[in-house]
């Protein structure tokens, strides 16, 4: 790839032949055109993969990878260590971007920054234009506002390591919060907040993990644990209180589903509700951060 180019945009593709084509054709056609396009292949089998080829073939910034099935996160991996940009940007296969989002993202670029962030739509945080690199790491950890996507944001490549794409096997859901937080800790300037029109098309559909990812007790468990090996562990004290918050609020979603299906003393008896309660209690967070009686009755309830 050619060391000239600003920005290394990477789509990791599996079996999605339908889509792919519309996800190119919309980076293809992006006013900024210093960009270079690396689709990789996560051993897909229904014809992507030929597609792949084909496509390449049309601009001579397309580079395609061809690798063994990994998931998305490690699609990712392999093509930023092939990626020769000082940025990069991460697609969707079945996304697109409107044709100025990458000259958007680049124009909010500057040496006091390491990340840029675009929204899915029209969205402006509190009318802010950037956040400090504390309070988005508490956005991160907390899941608000879709600031947690892997896509939609220009990474200064320097501040990516062998570790930032790496997730157990077993996270199927958060992979992206993860890389976020790694990244968020590798900087620290300010982040820039792209406002106006949506600089990121989500295409929203049946197979999409967030629509049929049911989540359990014990998978939060392990997901909290592999949240805390993103932290570095001298400012895990400092973010507790967020990281509690945001364990509140999926108790309070498991225990409606526990509610329904007559489980509320397995979900007492779990290690995400045993490892949330030695938190609240190592810091005395108060009711007060998180106002919802029925959930404090129910973790009282739990001796």
């Amino acid at each position: 790839m050619n060391m000239k180019n600003k920005i290394s945009v990477i789509v990791p593709v599996y079996n999605r032949k339908e889509l792919l084509a519309a996800c190119v054709k919309s980076l293809l056609e992006q006013t900024y055109r210093d960009f270079e396009l690396c689709i990789v292949d996560d051993g897909s089998t229904d014809g992507t993969e030929i597609l792949c080829d084909e496509l390449q073939k049309e601009d001579s910034r397309i580079r395609v990878l061809h690798v063994k099935n990994g998931g998305a996160a490690y699609a990712r991996r392999r093509g930023v260590e092939q990626a020769s940009g000082e940025w990069i940007l991460f697609v969707d296969s079945d996304d697109t971007m409107p044709a100025d989002a990458l000259r958007r993202l680049f124009q909010a670029t500057s040496q006091n920054t390491d990340i840029v962030i675009g929204f899915f739509r029209k969205k402006r945080l509190w009318g802010r234009k950037k956040l400090s690199p504390v309070h988005y790491r508490k956005l991160l950890i907390e899941g608000r506002h879709n600031i947690s996507a892997a896509c939609g944001k220009l990474f200064r490549r320097i501040l990516f390591d062998e570790h930032t794409l790496q997730s157990p096997p077993e996270i199927v859901m958060g992979e992206d919060m993860l890389m976020n937080i790694r990244l968020s800790f590798a900087s620290a300037k300010p982040v820039i907040l792209v406002g106006g029109d949506s600089i990121y098309n989500y295409m929203q559909h049946g197979t999409n993990i967030t629509h049929i990812f049911e989540p359990s007790a014990d998978y939060e468990y392990f997901f909290h644990q592999e949240r805390l090996r993103a932290i570095p562990e001298a400012e895990h004290l400092f973010y507790m209180p967020v990281m509690i918050y945001r364990r509140l609020r999926m108790l309070r979603r498991l225990l409606r589903r526990a509610q329904e299906n007559g489980m509320v003393k397995e979900l007492q008896a779990s290690l995400f509700v045993e490892d949330l309660l030695k938190d609240i209690r190592k810091i005395h967070y108060s009711p007060l951060h998180y106002p919802y009686w029925k959930l404090w009755l129910f973790l009282m309830s739990v001796r």
